[in-house]
């Protein structure tokens, strides 16, 4: 099932024993009437953590959400899809980043893929991209030792995992919520004294609009219909990774 297998090991010396504290940043496009990709990058010292993309409009959603190689950017592309829209829309790119020392692992195949951190690191976040399909699923795996990105239709498609170490790492949410409407959003929040690390999420019978890191913890976005364009019975599963 795997075609590719890429891993960057990312080291931060400078920044090996700062503060742990992580910041969510963002940047968001101009508004226009067709497909589009925005870049964000994180602070002097940090590397990204965790991704995140979502989108303004009817029928439009994120089809790549893309940590740069040396994990110092994310770049997210969003199209139109269906019947698509005559209004203008926005996409918008979000990353969590963090100091420390981070590696990149990328695996790519047929409709879904897997990437697996290496040794004793953990999946911090998940990115991906497809080659023409949309996405059902960007989350890492419950134990965190990878993460997992799925497509609709019979199309390529990439995981982007982010692997590191963090104090207290936990994965929250992975309940399914079954919806009857067009769209949804669900969340899911840390606890307590935790950090929001990165967002996931998962759809079955839909597509997935948005996943971002959002206030004390995650929010997906998903959209079912049929053919015709009207309402069906469908899931949405939110996740977050948390840390101390």
């Amino acid at each position: 099932m795997s075609t590719a297998l890429l891993v960057l090991g990312l080291t931060s010396p400078a920044v090996a024993h700062a503060a742990t504290e992580v910041v969510v940043v963002h940047e968001t496009s101009t508004a226009t009437s067709s497909g589009k990709t925005v870049e964000v990058a994180c602070p002097d010292g940090t590397k990204v953590v965790g991704t995140g993309g979502s989108v303004t409009g009817e029928r439009t959603t994120i089809t790549r959400v893309r940590p740069s190689d040396d994990l110092t950017s994310v770049e997210v592309t969003a199209v139109e899809h269906g019947a698509g829209t005559a209004q203008s829309w926005t996409v918008t790119a979000r990353a969590t980043c963090a100091p420390g020392d981070f590696t990149l692992v990328s695996k790519s195949g047929n409709k879904n893929a897997e990437a697996a951190c290496p040794g004793n690191q953990k999946a911090l976040g998940v990115g991906g991209e497809t080659g023409g399909g949309h996405f059902t699923k960007m989350a890492p795996k419950n134990n965190l030792k990878g993460g997992v990105v799925e497509t609709s239709g019979n199309t390529d498609v990439t995981a982007h995992v982010i692997c590191g170490t963090r104090p207290g790492l936990v994965l929250r949410g992975g309940t399914p919520t079954v919806v009857m409407t067009k769209t949804a959003s669900k969340s899911v929040a840390c606890q307590d004294d935790e950090q929001v690390v990165s967002a996931g999420g998962a759809v079955a019978g839909a597509i997935i609009d948005d996943v971002v890191p959002a206030g004390p913890g995650a929010v997906v976005t998903g959209e079912g219909t049929d053919a015709q364009g009207q309402a069906i019975r469908w899931s949405i599963t939110p996740y977050v990774v948390c840390s101390r």
